[in-house]
């Protein structure tokens, strides 16, 4: 029961993620801005990587019981040092994404309007 618990914080935010991500696909459909999609892809990428962390730590600590202090040890560290990278690669990805959602011009500014001119 302990393991399964452990999976309740990852799952809420998994649930939390899918819904931003609903969220910036709708934008993605009204603004026609791919900064929303790569926001959309990145939330979802983040809440799959939090569930995969904790299976794998829970494999490391409840299903792993012949392992010394020093693998289980290394094993943390490896996978730590590995999600890591993981995560600032989705913080580059939704940066980007984020500068284009703030810096897109609507074609409703893009075209120039026409004034009469003043006699």
């Amino acid at each position: 029961m302990v393991e399964l618990s452990s999976y309740l914080f990852p799952a809420t935010q998994g649930v939390f993620c899918i819904i931003i991500c609903i969220i910036w696909l709708i934008g993605f459909f009204r603004h026609r801005n791919f900064g929303f999609i790569l926001l959309g892809f990145v939330v979802l990428a983040e809440a799959v990587t939090a569930l995969v962390r904790q299976a794998l730590l829970n494999y490391v600590i409840y299903h792993q019981p012949n392992l010394s202090a020093t693998e289980r040890t290394t094993f943390f560290g490896t996978i730590s040092m590995v999600l890591l990278g993981i995560y600032v690669f989705y913080w580059i990805v939704g940066s980007l994404g984020a500068v284009l959602v703030v810096f897109h011009r609507t074609e409703s500014n893009s075209q120039a309007v026409q004034r009469p001119p003043i006699s």
